[in-house]
Protein backbone atom coordinates (compact mmCIF):
# COMPACT_ATOMS: atom_id res chain seq x y z
CA UNK A 1 0.00 0.00 0.00
CA UNK A 2 1.58 3.28 -1.09
CA UNK A 3 2.03 6.22 1.31
CA UNK A 4 2.55 8.81 -1.45
CA UNK A 5 -0.23 11.45 -1.00
CA UNK A 6 -0.44 12.05 -4.76
CA UNK A 7 -0.79 8.32 -5.47
CA UNK A 8 -3.50 8.04 -2.81
CA UNK A 9 -5.44 10.93 -4.38
CA UNK A 10 -5.15 9.28 -7.81
CA UNK A 11 -6.44 5.98 -6.40
CA UNK A 12 -9.41 7.81 -4.86
CA UNK A 13 -10.12 9.46 -8.21
CA UNK A 14 -10.10 6.26 -10.27
CA UNK A 15 -13.75 5.32 -9.57
CA UNK A 16 -14.86 8.75 -10.72
CA UNK A 17 -12.64 8.63 -13.80
CA UNK A 18 -14.15 5.27 -14.63
CA UNK A 19 -17.67 6.61 -14.06
CA UNK A 20 -17.10 9.18 -16.82
CA UNK A 21 -17.30 6.23 -19.23
CA UNK A 22 -20.64 5.11 -17.78
CA UNK A 23 -24.10 6.33 -18.74
CA UNK A 24 -27.62 6.05 -17.34
CA UNK A 25 -30.95 7.84 -17.79
CA UNK A 26 -32.16 10.00 -14.92
CA UNK A 27 -34.85 7.48 -13.92
CA UNK A 28 -32.53 4.46 -13.88
CA UNK A 29 -30.26 3.21 -11.13
CA UNK A 30 -28.19 1.13 -13.54
CA UNK A 31 -24.97 2.44 -15.07
CA UNK A 32 -23.71 0.86 -18.30
CA UNK A 33 -20.33 1.14 -19.98
CA UNK A 34 -20.93 1.71 -23.69
CA UNK A 35 -17.36 1.47 -24.96
CA UNK A 36 -15.59 -1.86 -25.14
CA UNK A 37 -12.15 -2.29 -23.54
CA UNK A 38 -9.24 -1.93 -25.94
CA UNK A 39 -8.49 -5.14 -27.83
CA UNK A 40 -11.83 -6.82 -27.13
CA UNK A 41 -14.11 -7.96 -29.94
CA UNK A 42 -17.75 -8.99 -30.29
CA UNK A 43 -18.17 -12.74 -30.86
CA UNK A 44 -21.95 -12.98 -30.52
CA UNK A 45 -24.92 -10.60 -30.72
CA UNK A 46 -28.37 -11.30 -29.30
CA UNK A 47 -31.60 -9.31 -29.14
CA UNK A 48 -34.18 -9.86 -26.40
CA UNK A 49 -37.14 -7.80 -25.27
CA UNK A 50 -35.68 -4.88 -23.37
CA UNK A 51 -32.20 -4.74 -24.82
CA UNK A 52 -29.36 -5.76 -27.07
CA UNK A 53 -26.56 -8.07 -25.90
CA UNK A 54 -22.97 -8.29 -27.12
CA UNK A 55 -20.82 -11.16 -25.92
CA UNK A 56 -17.19 -10.08 -26.14
CA UNK A 57 -13.83 -11.75 -25.71
CA UNK A 58 -10.32 -10.45 -25.22
CA UNK A 59 -7.43 -11.07 -27.59
CA UNK A 60 -6.50 -14.31 -25.82
CA UNK A 61 -10.04 -15.70 -26.09
CA UNK A 62 -9.89 -16.71 -22.43
CA UNK A 63 -11.94 -13.94 -20.85
CA UNK A 64 -15.49 -12.97 -21.76
CA UNK A 65 -17.53 -9.87 -21.11
CA UNK A 66 -21.31 -9.75 -21.29
CA UNK A 67 -22.45 -6.32 -22.46
CA UNK A 68 -26.14 -5.46 -22.08
CA UNK A 69 -27.51 -2.30 -23.67
CA UNK A 70 -31.02 -1.74 -22.25
CA UNK A 71 -33.49 -0.21 -24.68
CA UNK A 72 -34.24 2.72 -22.38
CA UNK A 73 -30.53 3.63 -22.14
CA UNK A 74 -30.15 3.99 -25.91
CA UNK A 75 -33.26 5.91 -26.98
CA UNK A 76 -33.21 9.67 -27.50
CA UNK A 77 -33.68 12.25 -24.75
CA UNK A 78 -37.33 12.89 -25.65
CA UNK A 79 -38.21 9.20 -25.34
CA UNK A 80 -36.35 9.00 -22.02
CA UNK A 81 -38.38 11.97 -20.80
CA UNK A 82 -41.61 10.12 -21.65
CA UNK A 83 -40.40 7.01 -19.81
CA UNK A 84 -39.45 9.08 -16.75
CA UNK A 85 -42.86 10.79 -16.67
CA UNK A 86 -44.68 7.46 -16.95
CA UNK A 87 -42.60 5.94 -14.14
CA UNK A 88 -43.36 8.97 -11.96
CA UNK A 89 -47.11 8.66 -12.63
CA UNK A 90 -47.12 4.95 -11.78
CA UNK A 91 -45.34 5.60 -8.49
CA UNK A 92 -47.19 8.77 -7.50
CA UNK A 93 -50.75 7.74 -8.38
CA UNK A 94 -51.56 4.15 -7.36
CA UNK A 95 -54.70 2.49 -8.75
CA UNK A 96 -57.99 3.17 -7.01
CA UNK A 97 -59.31 0.48 -4.65
CA UNK A 98 -55.98 -1.33 -4.88
CA UNK A 99 -56.11 -4.83 -3.37
CA UNK A 100 -52.45 -5.75 -3.76
CA UNK A 101 -52.57 -8.04 -6.81
CA UNK A 102 -49.83 -8.16 -9.45
CA UNK A 103 -52.40 -8.12 -12.26
CA UNK A 104 -53.87 -4.90 -10.86
CA UNK A 105 -50.46 -3.27 -10.86
CA UNK A 106 -49.70 -4.35 -14.42
CA UNK A 107 -53.08 -3.09 -15.59
CA UNK A 108 -52.34 0.23 -13.89
CA UNK A 109 -49.00 0.50 -15.71
CA UNK A 110 -50.70 -0.28 -19.01
CA UNK A 111 -53.33 2.40 -18.40
CA UNK A 112 -50.58 4.97 -17.80
CA UNK A 113 -48.62 3.94 -20.90
CA UNK A 114 -51.73 4.07 -23.10
CA UNK A 115 -51.88 7.84 -22.56
CA UNK A 116 -48.40 8.33 -24.06
CA UNK A 117 -48.04 9.28 -27.73
CA UNK A 118 -45.95 6.46 -29.22
CA UNK A 119 -45.30 4.91 -32.60
CA UNK A 120 -46.69 1.35 -32.87
CA UNK A 121 -43.19 -0.16 -33.07
CA UNK A 122 -42.22 1.54 -29.79
CA UNK A 123 -45.16 0.48 -27.63
CA UNK A 124 -43.95 -2.98 -26.55
CA UNK A 125 -40.46 -1.82 -25.55
CA UNK A 126 -41.85 1.29 -23.84
CA UNK A 127 -44.35 -0.67 -21.76
CA UNK A 128 -41.68 -3.21 -20.84
CA UNK A 129 -39.26 -0.46 -19.74
CA UNK A 130 -41.87 1.14 -17.48
CA UNK A 131 -42.96 -2.20 -15.99
CA UNK A 132 -39.40 -3.31 -15.30
CA UNK A 133 -38.47 -0.04 -13.61
CA UNK A 134 -41.56 0.07 -11.39
CA UNK A 135 -42.83 -3.46 -10.74
CA UNK A 136 -40.00 -5.68 -11.89
CA UNK A 137 -36.28 -6.25 -11.46
CA UNK A 138 -35.05 -3.52 -13.79
CA UNK A 139 -32.30 -4.67 -16.13
CA UNK A 140 -32.14 -8.00 -14.30
CA UNK A 141 -35.40 -8.92 -16.03
CA UNK A 142 -33.62 -8.40 -19.35
CA UNK A 143 -30.63 -10.51 -18.28
CA UNK A 144 -32.93 -13.34 -17.25
CA UNK A 145 -34.57 -13.40 -20.69
CA UNK A 146 -31.33 -14.61 -22.21
CA UNK A 147 -31.49 -18.44 -22.08
CA UNK A 148 -27.70 -18.59 -21.72
CA UNK A 149 -27.76 -16.80 -18.36
CA UNK A 150 -27.86 -19.15 -15.37
CA UNK A 151 -26.83 -17.06 -12.34
CA UNK A 152 -26.59 -13.30 -11.74
CA UNK A 153 -24.57 -11.82 -8.87
CA UNK A 154 -24.22 -8.38 -7.30
CA UNK A 155 -21.53 -8.20 -4.62
CA UNK A 156 -21.32 -5.52 -1.96
CA UNK A 157 -20.63 -2.64 -2.14
CA UNK A 158 -22.83 -2.72 -5.23
CA UNK A 159 -21.91 0.74 -6.54
CA UNK A 160 -18.24 -0.22 -6.71
CA UNK A 161 -18.50 -3.67 -8.30
CA UNK A 162 -19.82 -4.81 -11.65
CA UNK A 163 -22.68 -7.22 -11.98
CA UNK A 164 -21.38 -10.61 -13.09
CA UNK A 165 -23.06 -13.79 -14.15
CA UNK A 166 -22.65 -17.43 -15.02
CA UNK A 167 -23.15 -17.92 -18.72
CA UNK A 168 -23.84 -21.31 -20.23
CA UNK A 169 -22.20 -22.20 -23.54
CA UNK A 170 -20.03 -19.10 -23.63
CA UNK A 171 -17.66 -20.72 -26.07
CA UNK A 172 -17.03 -23.78 -28.24
CA UNK A 173 -17.37 -27.26 -26.79
CA UNK A 174 -20.22 -26.31 -24.40
CA UNK A 175 -17.79 -24.35 -22.23
CA UNK A 176 -19.38 -22.02 -19.70
CA UNK A 177 -18.03 -19.71 -17.08
CA UNK A 178 -18.41 -16.50 -15.16
CA UNK A 179 -18.57 -13.27 -17.14
CA UNK A 180 -18.17 -9.72 -15.97
CA UNK A 181 -20.85 -7.40 -17.37
CA UNK A 182 -20.86 -3.73 -18.29
CA UNK A 183 -23.43 -2.99 -15.54
CA UNK A 184 -23.12 -1.28 -12.16
CA UNK A 185 -26.11 -0.97 -9.80
CA UNK A 186 -26.57 2.08 -7.60
CA UNK A 187 -27.17 1.69 -3.88
CA UNK A 188 -30.63 3.29 -4.14
CA UNK A 189 -31.61 0.90 -6.93
CA UNK A 190 -30.47 -2.12 -4.91
CA UNK A 191 -32.49 -0.89 -1.93
CA UNK A 192 -35.61 -0.55 -4.06
CA UNK A 193 -35.06 -3.90 -5.75
CA UNK A 194 -34.65 -5.74 -2.45
CA UNK A 195 -37.72 -3.96 -1.07
CA UNK A 196 -39.76 -5.37 -3.97
CA UNK A 197 -38.39 -8.85 -3.29
CA UNK A 198 -39.27 -8.48 0.39
CA UNK A 199 -42.80 -7.38 -0.52
CA UNK A 200 -43.29 -10.32 -2.88
CA UNK A 201 -42.02 -12.87 -0.37
CA UNK A 202 -43.83 -11.50 2.69
CA UNK A 203 -40.78 -12.44 4.75
CA UNK A 204 -38.74 -10.34 7.20
CA UNK A 205 -35.46 -8.82 6.04
CA UNK A 206 -33.49 -6.70 8.49
CA UNK A 207 -30.36 -6.69 10.64
CA UNK A 208 -31.94 -9.37 12.80
CA UNK A 209 -32.97 -11.37 9.69
CA UNK A 210 -30.17 -10.61 7.21
CA UNK A 211 -31.01 -13.35 4.68
CA UNK A 212 -33.94 -13.18 2.29
CA UNK A 213 -34.73 -16.12 0.02
CA UNK A 214 -37.71 -16.13 -2.29
CA UNK A 215 -39.00 -17.64 -5.52
CA UNK A 216 -39.84 -15.50 -8.53
CA UNK A 217 -42.20 -17.86 -10.31
CA UNK A 218 -42.62 -15.88 -13.52
CA UNK A 219 -38.90 -16.16 -14.27
CA UNK A 220 -38.22 -19.55 -12.64
CA UNK A 221 -35.73 -17.70 -10.45
CA UNK A 222 -34.49 -18.21 -6.90
CA UNK A 223 -33.44 -14.88 -5.34
CA UNK A 224 -31.15 -14.62 -2.31
CA UNK A 225 -30.39 -11.23 -0.76
CA UNK A 226 -27.99 -10.39 2.08
CA UNK A 227 -27.76 -7.27 4.23
CA UNK A 228 -25.63 -6.10 7.20
CA UNK A 229 -24.37 -7.37 9.52
CA UNK A 230 -24.01 -10.60 7.51
CA UNK A 231 -22.88 -8.57 4.48
CA UNK A 232 -20.93 -5.75 6.19
CA UNK A 233 -20.39 -3.69 3.01
CA UNK A 234 -24.07 -3.40 2.14
CA UNK A 235 -26.71 -5.26 0.15
CA UNK A 236 -25.73 -8.25 -2.00
CA UNK A 237 -27.90 -10.27 -4.35
CA UNK A 238 -27.80 -13.60 -6.18
CA UNK A 239 -30.36 -14.70 -8.76
CA UNK A 240 -30.31 -18.34 -9.82
CA UNK A 241 -32.51 -19.31 -12.75
CA UNK A 242 -33.81 -22.74 -13.52
CA UNK A 243 -34.06 -23.90 -17.08
CA UNK A 244 -37.24 -22.97 -18.94
CA UNK A 245 -37.27 -26.44 -20.53
CA UNK A 246 -37.20 -29.66 -18.52
CA UNK A 247 -33.83 -31.38 -18.57
CA UNK A 248 -33.65 -34.86 -20.06
CA UNK A 249 -30.70 -37.21 -20.40
CA UNK A 250 -30.79 -36.50 -24.13
CA UNK A 251 -30.60 -32.76 -23.57
CA UNK A 252 -27.69 -33.21 -21.18
CA UNK A 253 -25.99 -35.35 -23.81
CA UNK A 254 -26.50 -32.63 -26.41
CA UNK A 255 -24.71 -30.23 -24.04
CA UNK A 256 -21.71 -32.53 -23.67
CA UNK A 257 -22.47 -33.73 -20.13
CA UNK A 258 -22.71 -37.37 -21.29
CA UNK A 259 -23.34 -39.41 -24.43
CA UNK A 260 -25.80 -42.08 -25.51
CA UNK A 261 -23.87 -44.75 -23.57
CA UNK A 262 -24.36 -42.97 -20.23
CA UNK A 263 -27.94 -41.99 -21.10
CA UNK A 264 -28.83 -45.58 -21.98
CA UNK A 265 -27.22 -46.96 -18.82
CA UNK A 266 -29.00 -44.47 -16.55
CA UNK A 267 -32.31 -45.17 -18.29
CA UNK A 268 -31.82 -48.88 -17.63
CA UNK A 269 -31.00 -48.25 -13.94
CA UNK A 270 -34.02 -46.00 -13.32
CA UNK A 271 -36.36 -48.42 -15.10
CA UNK A 272 -34.84 -51.17 -12.96
CA UNK A 273 -35.78 -49.29 -9.76
CA UNK A 274 -32.20 -48.72 -8.64
CA UNK A 275 -31.60 -46.39 -5.71
CA UNK A 276 -29.37 -43.59 -6.99
CA UNK A 277 -27.45 -40.71 -5.42
CA UNK A 278 -26.19 -37.90 -7.65
CA UNK A 279 -23.18 -36.10 -6.19
CA UNK A 280 -20.96 -33.22 -7.22
CA UNK A 281 -19.96 -29.69 -6.36
CA UNK A 282 -22.32 -26.71 -6.36
CA UNK A 283 -23.13 -25.72 -9.92
CA UNK A 284 -22.06 -29.06 -11.38
CA UNK A 285 -25.57 -29.95 -12.55
CA UNK A 286 -26.74 -32.36 -9.85
CA UNK A 287 -30.33 -31.12 -9.82
CA UNK A 288 -30.50 -31.06 -13.62
CA UNK A 289 -29.37 -34.69 -13.78
CA UNK A 290 -31.76 -35.72 -10.99
CA UNK A 291 -34.66 -34.08 -12.83
CA UNK A 292 -33.74 -35.76 -16.11
CA UNK A 293 -33.76 -39.21 -14.49
CA UNK A 294 -37.44 -38.91 -13.58
CA UNK A 295 -38.57 -38.95 -17.21
CA UNK A 296 -37.11 -42.47 -17.48
CA UNK A 297 -39.76 -43.90 -15.13
CA UNK A 298 -42.85 -45.56 -16.61
CA UNK A 299 -45.60 -42.97 -16.86
CA UNK A 300 -47.78 -44.81 -14.33
CA UNK A 301 -45.05 -44.67 -11.67
CA UNK A 302 -46.06 -42.54 -8.68
CA UNK A 303 -43.33 -40.04 -7.75
CA UNK A 304 -43.04 -38.09 -4.47
CA UNK A 305 -40.63 -35.15 -4.58
CA UNK A 306 -39.29 -33.68 -1.32
CA UNK A 307 -37.28 -30.45 -1.64
CA UNK A 308 -36.78 -27.12 0.09
CA UNK A 309 -36.22 -25.22 -3.16
CA UNK A 310 -38.26 -25.93 -6.28
CA UNK A 311 -35.82 -27.61 -8.65
CA UNK A 312 -37.60 -30.73 -9.92
CA UNK A 313 -40.09 -30.01 -12.77
CA UNK A 314 -43.10 -31.60 -11.08
CA UNK A 315 -45.63 -29.71 -13.20
CA UNK A 316 -43.93 -30.84 -16.40
CA UNK A 317 -44.10 -34.42 -15.16
CA UNK A 318 -47.80 -34.03 -14.36
CA UNK A 319 -48.52 -32.47 -17.77
CA UNK A 320 -47.08 -35.59 -19.42
CA UNK A 321 -49.26 -37.90 -17.35
CA UNK A 322 -46.88 -38.83 -14.52
CA UNK A 323 -48.38 -39.24 -11.05
CA UNK A 324 -46.08 -36.74 -9.34
CA UNK A 325 -46.59 -34.98 -6.00
CA UNK A 326 -44.39 -32.17 -4.71
CA UNK A 327 -43.69 -31.71 -0.99
CA UNK A 328 -42.02 -28.35 -0.34
CA UNK A 329 -40.10 -28.27 2.93
CA UNK A 330 -40.10 -24.95 4.76
CA UNK A 331 -38.90 -24.28 8.32
CA UNK A 332 -41.43 -22.99 10.85
CA UNK A 333 -41.38 -21.71 14.40
CA UNK A 334 -41.76 -25.31 15.58
CA UNK A 335 -39.45 -27.10 13.12
CA UNK A 336 -36.10 -26.16 11.61
CA UNK A 337 -35.22 -27.18 8.04
CA UNK A 338 -33.82 -30.60 8.91
CA UNK A 339 -36.74 -31.42 11.21
CA UNK A 340 -39.23 -30.29 8.56
CA UNK A 341 -37.48 -32.41 5.93
CA UNK A 342 -37.48 -35.41 8.24
CA UNK A 343 -41.20 -34.97 8.93
CA UNK A 344 -41.96 -34.66 5.20
CA UNK A 345 -40.04 -37.87 4.52
CA UNK A 346 -41.90 -39.74 7.26
CA UNK A 347 -45.20 -38.56 5.78
CA UNK A 348 -44.13 -39.67 2.29
CA UNK A 349 -43.49 -43.18 3.57
CA UNK A 350 -47.14 -43.36 4.64
CA UNK A 351 -48.50 -42.25 1.26
CA UNK A 352 -48.25 -45.62 -0.40
CA UNK A 353 -45.87 -47.21 -2.87
CA UNK A 354 -43.95 -44.47 -4.67
CA UNK A 355 -40.57 -43.53 -6.00
CA UNK A 356 -39.12 -41.05 -3.49
CA UNK A 357 -37.04 -38.16 -4.79
CA UNK A 358 -35.10 -36.09 -2.23
CA UNK A 359 -33.84 -32.77 -3.57
CA UNK A 360 -30.80 -32.84 -1.32
CA UNK A 361 -29.73 -35.36 1.34
CA UNK A 362 -27.95 -33.36 4.04
CA UNK A 363 -29.54 -33.60 7.50
CA UNK A 364 -31.15 -35.92 9.98
CA UNK A 365 -33.72 -36.95 7.37
CA UNK A 366 -30.91 -39.09 5.93
CA UNK A 367 -31.26 -41.44 8.91
CA UNK A 368 -34.98 -41.91 8.22
CA UNK A 369 -34.35 -42.32 4.50
CA UNK A 370 -31.69 -45.01 4.83
CA UNK A 371 -33.51 -46.88 7.55
CA UNK A 372 -36.60 -47.06 5.33
CA UNK A 373 -34.46 -48.19 2.38
CA UNK A 374 -32.82 -50.89 4.48
CA UNK A 375 -36.15 -52.25 5.73
CA UNK A 376 -37.85 -51.99 2.33
CA UNK A 377 -40.33 -49.27 3.35
CA UNK A 378 -39.00 -46.65 0.93
CA UNK A 379 -41.06 -47.82 -2.02
CA UNK A 380 -39.92 -48.84 -5.45
CA UNK A 381 -36.99 -46.48 -5.85
CA UNK A 382 -35.11 -43.67 -4.11
CA UNK A 383 -33.23 -40.89 -5.88
CA UNK A 384 -31.52 -37.83 -4.46
CA UNK A 385 -28.58 -35.45 -4.62
CA UNK A 386 -25.77 -34.90 -2.15
CA UNK A 387 -22.68 -32.74 -2.05
CA UNK A 388 -19.49 -34.72 -2.58
CA UNK A 389 -16.80 -35.49 -5.11
CA UNK A 390 -17.08 -39.16 -5.94
CA UNK A 391 -18.52 -42.32 -4.45
CA UNK A 392 -15.90 -42.74 -1.72
CA UNK A 393 -16.33 -39.17 -0.49
CA UNK A 394 -20.11 -39.55 -0.43
CA UNK A 395 -19.75 -42.76 1.58
CA UNK A 396 -17.45 -41.05 4.08
CA UNK A 397 -19.81 -38.11 4.46
CA UNK A 398 -22.97 -40.18 4.89
CA UNK A 399 -21.42 -42.75 7.23
CA UNK A 400 -19.03 -40.57 9.23
CA UNK A 401 -20.67 -37.12 9.22
CA UNK A 402 -24.36 -37.98 9.06
CA UNK A 403 -24.01 -41.10 11.22
CA UNK A 404 -25.66 -43.58 8.85
CA UNK A 405 -24.61 -47.20 9.53
CA UNK A 406 -22.65 -48.70 6.67
CA UNK A 407 -25.17 -51.55 6.47
CA UNK A 408 -27.88 -48.98 5.74
CA UNK A 409 -25.74 -47.05 3.25
CA UNK A 410 -25.36 -50.32 1.33
CA UNK A 411 -28.99 -49.83 0.26
CA UNK A 412 -27.63 -47.31 -2.25
CA UNK A 413 -27.19 -49.04 -5.59
CA UNK A 414 -25.43 -46.39 -7.68
CA UNK A 415 -23.58 -43.12 -7.12
CA UNK A 416 -23.29 -40.78 -10.11
CA UNK A 417 -20.73 -37.98 -9.98
CA UNK A 418 -21.24 -34.75 -11.91
CA UNK A 419 -17.97 -32.89 -12.36
CA UNK A 420 -16.84 -29.45 -13.49
CA UNK A 421 -14.11 -30.02 -16.06
CA UNK A 422 -11.73 -27.30 -17.28
CA UNK A 423 -10.77 -28.41 -20.80
CA UNK A 424 -7.05 -28.00 -21.34
CA UNK A 425 -6.72 -26.26 -17.98
CA UNK A 426 -8.42 -23.15 -19.39
CA UNK A 427 -10.74 -20.75 -17.60
CA UNK A 428 -13.95 -22.20 -19.04
CA UNK A 429 -15.75 -25.18 -17.53
CA UNK A 430 -17.81 -28.08 -18.84
CA UNK A 431 -20.32 -30.11 -16.85
CA UNK A 432 -19.76 -33.81 -17.33
CA UNK A 433 -20.61 -37.15 -15.75
CA UNK A 434 -17.24 -38.23 -14.38
CA UNK A 435 -18.22 -41.47 -12.60
CA UNK A 436 -21.05 -43.98 -12.40
CA UNK A 437 -20.14 -46.31 -9.54
CA UNK A 438 -21.99 -49.40 -8.35
CA UNK A 439 -22.08 -49.99 -4.59
CA UNK A 440 -21.02 -53.60 -4.00
CA UNK A 441 -20.74 -55.56 -0.76
CA UNK A 442 -17.46 -57.42 -0.21
CA UNK A 443 -15.96 -59.38 2.67
CA UNK A 444 -13.96 -56.28 3.60
CA UNK A 445 -16.97 -53.92 3.48
CA UNK A 446 -18.32 -51.82 0.65
CA UNK A 447 -16.59 -51.28 -2.66
CA UNK A 448 -17.40 -48.82 -5.44
CA UNK A 449 -16.98 -50.36 -8.87
CA UNK A 450 -17.04 -48.09 -11.93
CA UNK A 451 -19.64 -49.12 -14.47
CA UNK A 452 -18.09 -46.97 -17.22
CA UNK A 453 -14.68 -46.00 -18.53
CA UNK A 454 -13.86 -42.74 -20.32
CA UNK A 455 -11.14 -42.15 -22.92
CA UNK A 456 -12.66 -39.27 -24.82
CA UNK A 457 -15.84 -41.35 -25.08
CA UNK A 458 -17.77 -43.52 -22.63
CA UNK A 459 -17.67 -47.33 -22.64
CA UNK A 460 -19.30 -49.96 -20.45
CA UNK A 461 -16.80 -51.77 -18.26
CA UNK A 462 -15.71 -55.12 -19.66
CA UNK A 463 -16.95 -57.24 -16.75
CA UNK A 464 -20.13 -58.73 -15.40
CA UNK A 465 -22.04 -55.91 -13.70
CA UNK A 466 -23.88 -57.31 -10.65
CA UNK A 467 -26.60 -54.64 -10.69
CA UNK A 468 -27.40 -55.28 -14.36
CA UNK A 469 -27.59 -58.98 -13.53
CA UNK A 470 -29.96 -58.31 -10.61
CA UNK A 471 -32.25 -56.03 -12.64
CA UNK A 472 -32.31 -58.52 -15.53
CA UNK A 473 -33.29 -61.30 -13.16
CA UNK A 474 -36.13 -59.18 -11.80
CA UNK A 475 -37.40 -58.75 -15.36
CA UNK A 476 -37.25 -62.51 -16.01
CA UNK A 477 -34.26 -62.09 -18.34
CA UNK A 478 -30.87 -63.68 -18.56
CA UNK A 479 -27.85 -61.44 -18.09
CA UNK A 480 -27.22 -61.50 -21.85
CA UNK A 481 -30.82 -60.43 -22.54
CA UNK A 482 -30.48 -57.63 -19.99
CA UNK A 483 -27.30 -56.41 -21.69
CA UNK A 484 -29.13 -56.48 -25.03
CA UNK A 485 -31.88 -54.34 -23.49
CA UNK A 486 -29.22 -51.93 -22.24
CA UNK A 487 -27.47 -51.72 -25.62
CA UNK A 488 -30.81 -51.11 -27.34
CA UNK A 489 -31.48 -48.16 -25.03
CA UNK A 490 -28.10 -46.74 -25.98
CA UNK A 491 -28.80 -47.16 -29.69
CA UNK A 492 -32.25 -45.55 -29.43
CA UNK A 493 -30.70 -42.54 -27.73
CA UNK A 494 -28.03 -42.30 -30.40
CA UNK A 495 -30.78 -42.22 -33.03
CA UNK A 496 -32.64 -39.48 -31.16
CA UNK A 497 -29.47 -37.42 -30.77
CA UNK A 498 -28.85 -37.72 -34.50
CA UNK A 499 -32.40 -36.54 -35.22
CA UNK A 500 -32.01 -33.70 -32.71
CA UNK A 501 -29.13 -32.23 -34.71
CA UNK A 502 -31.82 -31.06 -37.16
CA UNK A 503 -34.74 -30.74 -34.74
CA UNK A 504 -34.10 -30.07 -31.00
CA UNK A 505 -37.63 -31.30 -30.23
CA UNK A 506 -36.16 -34.83 -30.21
CA UNK A 507 -34.40 -33.95 -26.93
CA UNK A 508 -37.73 -33.41 -25.15
CA UNK A 509 -39.32 -35.58 -22.45
CA UNK A 510 -41.92 -36.84 -24.94
CA UNK A 511 -39.15 -38.26 -27.14
CA UNK A 512 -37.61 -40.00 -24.13
CA UNK A 513 -41.00 -41.48 -23.30
CA UNK A 514 -41.44 -42.62 -26.91
CA UNK A 515 -38.09 -44.42 -26.85
CA UNK A 516 -38.97 -46.21 -23.62
CA UNK A 517 -42.46 -47.14 -24.80
CA UNK A 518 -41.00 -48.53 -28.02
CA UNK A 519 -38.66 -50.71 -25.98
CA UNK A 520 -41.42 -51.94 -23.69
CA UNK A 521 -43.78 -52.72 -26.59
CA UNK A 522 -41.24 -54.24 -28.97
CA UNK A 523 -38.82 -56.49 -27.13
CA UNK A 524 -35.79 -56.09 -29.31
CA UNK A 525 -34.19 -59.11 -30.93
CA UNK A 526 -31.29 -59.45 -33.35
CA UNK A 527 -33.51 -59.89 -36.41
CA UNK A 528 -35.25 -56.54 -35.95
CA UNK A 529 -34.16 -53.57 -38.03
CA UNK A 530 -34.05 -51.21 -35.05
CA UNK A 531 -33.67 -48.02 -37.08
CA UNK A 532 -36.62 -48.76 -39.37
CA UNK A 533 -38.85 -50.05 -36.58
CA UNK A 534 -38.21 -47.03 -34.35
CA UNK A 535 -38.66 -44.58 -37.23
CA UNK A 536 -42.01 -46.21 -38.02
CA UNK A 537 -43.00 -46.05 -34.35
CA UNK A 538 -42.19 -42.31 -34.20
CA UNK A 539 -44.21 -41.65 -37.34
CA UNK A 540 -47.21 -43.43 -35.85
CA UNK A 541 -46.86 -41.32 -32.72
Amino acid sequence: MTSDPLAIRLQDALPWLRRDRLIRPSFSGYWIEREAPHGWKVVDETKVLGGHIDLMTDASGLRHRYCLFPWEHLVNVEMQRKIAESILKVRAFPPKDFRGGDMELKAHVQSVVQTVDLDPDQQEEFLDAVERNTLGLGVFDVLLRDPRVEDVYVDAPCQQTRVYLTLNQAGPGHVFGRCETNLIVSENEMTGLVSRLKYRSGRPFSRSNPILETELGENQVRATALCPPLSPDGLALALRRRSDKPWTLLRLASCGAMDEVVAGLLSFLVDGRASILVCGARGSGKSSLLSSLLFEFPVDQRILVIEDTREVPVRSLQALGFKAQSMLVEPSKDLDRTEAADEALRVSLRLGESAIVVGEVRGREAMTLYESMRTGKAGSSVLGTIHGDGAQEVHDRVVNELGIPEASFASTDVIITMGLIRPGGGLGQVRRVTEVAEVVRTDEGLDFLPMLTYDGGYHLCDRVIPLVKRISSGWGMSYEEGMQNLRTRMELRRLLLDLASDDPAYLSPSSVMSANEFLWQHRYHEAMDLHAAFASFLRER
